[in-house]
C-alpha cells in the first residue's frame, strides 16, 4: 500500500468517525431536549417546537465536549494500530512520504502490506452512536409516559394551552360537527394569555371573551346557540358552502348552552366562571392591641402578608393618630406607603417600621391603622383596625381614676406608685451617695416590691413565694405532662381545694390572667432591684402599674367615622318635584312557590316509579315538566351541580323516542332534586291552634262587637 492509497483509506475511516460522532451528538441532544420539555410541559404548558433550538444548542455543546471536529489522521492510524495487533503499531508509516522512509521503515511496510489490505473500519467508532440511539429510544418512551400521566397534548399553536381549560370528560357533539375550536381570551386583570380548546364546555375567568369556530361535515343552513334555555343567538357563516361558522360573546356569569343545527338540538354544555376574589391580608406583627411601655423604643414593626388570585397593584397603610382626651380629643389621618413597589405579583410579604415620634405622637397618644390593598381588577380590601398606644407615665402616676370605676384593691395602688418614685430617686442620687448605701436602698426597694407582690398574690390564692408568674405556669405544665394518666390528677381537676391558686378565687379568666401578668412584672422588677439594677427595674415597675390601673377602667376605644359621599346635586333638577326615578329598596330572595315545592317533592316519587320500570301518565309528565323549569333556573346559576341532572330530565321528557334512561342516571337526577328541596326557603305560614286553646279562641271571638 503506497502513500496515496493509505491516505485515502485513512480519510475514509476519518469521515465515518466524524459522521458517527456528529450523529451521536444530535441523538443525545434530542434525547435531553425531549426529556426537558416533557417535564417542563407537565408544569407549565409549552409548545414542542422548542425542541429544535434547544437541540441545536445542546448539539453544539456536545460537539465541543467530545471534540468530534478535531479528529486527525494520526488519531485514525492510532485507532487502527490499537484495534488490529497484526499491524504491529506501524500503520502510521503510511502517513509518511515513501521518499522520506529509511530502510527499516520500508521493510516494515512490506511486511504488513498484506495485513493493511485486509483491515476494515473499526467497530469502536460506532459504539457511541449505538449508545446514543438507545438513549434516544428510552427518552421517547419516558416522554410519552410523562405526557400521558399529565394528560398533556401536542400543540402546534402559538397560543398557550392551559390544562384547566380542557374538561377531563369529553363533550358529546353532534355528528354533523367535524371540529370545534373555542378560543378563550381572559380579561386584562388576569394577566393571562389566550388559550384554545376543542370542547364546548369550558371553565373561564369572569368577564372572559369566548370565540367559537365550528366546522361541519356538510352544508348547514342555520346554526344557533341557545343560552340558559332563554337567549337564542345566530352564528355567522364564513363561507358560501355553510360549513364554517363563528360567534363571539363575553361571559360574565355561569350558565349553560346548546347548539341547534338545522333544528337538531345538541347536549347541554356548561360554562363555569372563576370568580375574582378580593385580596387577603394577614398581619403578622404587631398584635391587634399593643402598648409601648416606659423604656421601650417608640417604634412598631409591621409585617403583613398579602395575596391575590391574579395580582396586586397597590397597597398602603391608612393611619389615624388620636391625641388628647374628653371633648378635646383630636384625630389626624395620613397615608403611609410601603417601601416595596407593586408590580402585579400574586403575593407580597411587606415590612414597615413605623416611627411613632416622626408621626407626631407623644406619650398618651394612640395610633389606629389598617392595611388597604387594591388588586388588578381595582377591588379594594382592608384589614382589621390595629391599635398601638404609647404609655403616658405622667398620667400613670396621677390619681385620676382612683375614685371611680371598679375599685379593685385600691389600697395597694399607692404602694406600687411609691416604689416607682423611690426608684427614680435612687437613680437621681446615685452619684451623690456611697456604693454601699446605693445597694442597701435598692435591696430595700426589692423587699418592698416582694411584699407588695405577695399581697396581690393573695387575690389569686398564691399564699407562698413559689407560686408566682411564669415560673408557676412552666412548673404546672411540666407536672401536667409528667402526671399523664394519673387518676388522682384527673380527679383534682373536678375537686375544689382551697390551697390551689387556680381554685381559690372567683375572678373572671381575663381578670385573673391580667393579675398574673402583673405579678410577673413585679417579680421581674424585684429581681433587678435585688441585684442592684434599679434602672433596669423601672420599665417593669411602670408596666405593673399600668396593668393595675387597666383593671379599674377600660381603655379608650376609637371607631373610625364613615365618610358619607353625597352625589352632586344638579341645579336644573333641584326642586323640580320629579319623583318617578325614586323607587323603594328591594332585596332579592329566592322563595319557591308552594306549587313548585310540591312539584319537586312529587317528582322524586315519580323518579322512584321510573326506577321500577313503570311508565308515566299525563299528570306525572306535567309534574316533571314543572320540575324541569326549576332545574333550568338552577342550572343557569350553578351549572356544575345541576347541568347533568337537567340533561337527564330533558332526556326523560324527550318525545323523539330516546327517552330511556339508566338506573344510575335516575339516581343522579333524584339526588339533584333532593338538593333543591333541601335548600328551599320556608315561607311564613299561619300556625293552627291546638285543641287546648279552643277555650281562649272562643273567648276572643266573644270579645268582638256584635254585628247589628
Amino acid at each position: 500500500m503506497n502513500y496515496s492509497e493509505g491516505m485515502k483509506h485513512i480519510r475514509s475511516i476519518k469521515i465515518r468517525w466524524i459522521s458517527s460522532g456528529l450523529l451521536s451528538s444530535v441523538f443525545l441532544a434530542i434525547s435531553f431536549s425531549l426529556l426537558l420539555l416533557s417535564v417542563w410541559n407537565s408544569i407549565v404548558p409549552v409548545s414542542y417546537w422548542f425542541i429544535l433550538p434547544i437541540s441545536l444548542l445542546i448539539s453544539l455543546g456536545l460537539i465541543q465536549i467530545f471534540k468530534v471536529s478535531k479528529i486527525r489522521d494520526a488519531d485514525v492510524s492510532r485507532l487502527l494500530d490499537q484495534t488490529y495487533p497484526q499491524l504491529e503499531d506501524s500503520f502510521s508509516l503510511v502517513l509518511k512520504n515513501s521518499e522520506k522512509l529509511n530502510m527499516l521503515e520500508k521493510l516494515q511496510i512490506e511486511k504488513i502490506e498484506n495485513e493493511m489490505q485486509s483491515i476494515h473500519t473499526p467497530a469502536l467508532i460506532y459504539k457511541r452512536l449505538k449508545i446514543s440511539a438507545l438513549f434516544l429510544a428510552i427518552s421517547i418512551l419516558i416522554s410519552i409516559f410523562i405526557s400521558r400521566l399529565d394528560f398533556g397534548t401536542f400543540n402546534n399553536n402559538s397560543l398557550s394551552i392551559e390544562k384547566e381549560s380542557t374538561p377531563l370528560i369529553p363533550d358529546i357533539i353532534l355528528p354533523e360537527i367535524s371540529s370545534i375550536r373555542l378560543k378563550v381570551v381572559p380579561p386584562t386583570y388576569t394577566n393571562r394569555n389566550a388559550r384554545i380548546q376543542q370542547q364546548f364546555s369550558a371553565t373561564i375567568e369572569d368577564g372572559a371573551m369566548l370565540e367559537w369556530v365550528i366546522e361541519t361535515s356538510r352544508p348547514v343552513s342555520k346554526l344557533y346557540f341557545v343560552f340558559n334555555d332563554k337567549e337564542t343567538v345566530k352564528l355567522s357563516s364564513q363561507n358560501k358552502e355553510g360549513t364554517k361558522w363563528t360567534f363571539s360573546k363575553t361571559i360574565n356569569k355561569p350558565g349553560f348552552y346548546q347548539v341547534v343545527l338545522d333544528g337538531k338540538l345538541s347536549d347541554l354544555y356548561k360554562l363555569e366562571t372563576i370568580k375574582d376574589e378580593p385580596a387577603t391580608i394577614r398581619i403578622i406583627t404587631p398584635k391587634q392591641y399593643s402598648t409601648i411601655d416606659f423604656g421601650e423604643p417608640k417604634k412598631t414593626n409591621l409585617q403583613v402578608q398579602i395575596n391575590d388570585d391574579y395580582g396586586i397593584t397597590d397597597s398602603y397603610i391608612s393611619a389615624t393618630i388620636s391625641s388628647g382626651k374628653g371633648e378635646s380629643v383630636k384625630f389626624k389621618e395620613q397615608v403611609i406607603r410601603f417601601n416595596e413597589s407593586m408590580n402585579g405579583k400574586q403575593g407580597y410579604k411587606l415590612q414597615k417600621t413605623i416611627d411613632l415620634p416622626k408621626l407626631g405622637m407623644v406619650p398618651g397618644d394612640e395610633l389606629y391603622f389598617y392595611v388597604n390593598v387594591t388588586d388588578s381588577r381595582k377591588q379594594q380590601s382592608r384589614s382589621d383596625v390595629y391599635i398601638v398606644s404609647i404609655q403616658d407615665t405622667a398620667k400613670l402616676m396621677s390619681m385620676d381614676g382612683m375614685l371611680g370605676g371598679i375599685n379593685l384593691v385600691p389600697e395597694y395602688f399607692r404602694s406600687q406608685r411609691q416604689i416607682i418614685i423611690d426608684t427614680e430617686k435612687i437613680l437621681k442620687d446615685k452619684n451623690s451617695i456611697s456604693e454601699q448605701e446605693f445597694k442597701n436602698r435598692s435591696n430595700n426597694l426589692g423587699i418592698d416590691q416582694k411584699l407588695l407582690r405577695l399581697r396581690y398574690g393573695k387575690f389569686l390564692g398564691e399564699e407562698t413565694d413559689e407560686e408566682i408568674g411564669e415560673e408557676h405556669q412552666e412548673n404546672s405544665a411540666a407536672e401536667e405532662s409528667a402526671a399523664f394518666g394519673n387518676a388522682e390528677k384527673i380527679m383534682d381537676a373536678y375537686a375544689h381545694k382551697h390551697d390551689i391558686a387556680e381554685d381559690a378565687t372567683f375572678f373572671e379568666p381575663e381578670l385573673k390572667a391580667q393579675l398574673k401578668a402583673t405579678l410577673t412584672e413585679m417579680w421581674k422588677s424585684e429581681l433587678r432591684l435585688r441585684t442592684y439594677k434599679p434602672e433596669e427595674a423601672l420599665p417593669f415597675e411602670y408596666k405593673a402599674l399600668r396593668l393595675l390601673k387597666d383593671l379599674q377602667q377600660k381603655s379608650r376605644a376609637y371607631v373610625s367615622k364613615t365618610a358619607l359621599k353625597t352625589p352632586t346635586i344638579k341645579a336644573e333638577k333641584r326642586l323640580s318635584a320629579e319623583l318617578d326615578k325614586i323607587i323603594q329598596p328591594s332585596a332579592e330572595r329566592t322563595i319557591l312557590k308552594s306549587e313548585e315545592q310540591n312539584a319537586l317533592k312529587k317528582s322524586t316519587s315519580i323518579i322512584a316509579k321510573l326506577k321500577e320500570g313503570k311508565k308515566l301518565n299525563q299528570s306525572e309528565f306535567s309534574i316533571l315538566q314543572e320540575a324541569n323549569r326549576n332545574l333550568v333556573t338552577k342550572a343557569s346559576t350553578q351549572p356544575a351541580t345541576y347541568i347533568k341532572a337537567l340533561g337527564i330530565m330533558q332526556k326523560i321528557l324527550s318525545k323523539s323516542g330516546n327517552g330511556k334512561v339508566s338506573f344510575g342516571e335516575l339516581s343522579t337526577l333524584e339526588a339533584a332534586l333532593q338538593i333543591m328541596i333541601k335548600n328551599e326557603v320556608k315561607t311564613p305560614q299561619a300556625t293552627t291552634a291546638a285543641p287546648k286553646t279552643s277555650l281562649s279562641t272562643e273567648y276572643f271571638n266573644n270579645l268582638k262587637p256584635q254585628q247589628p
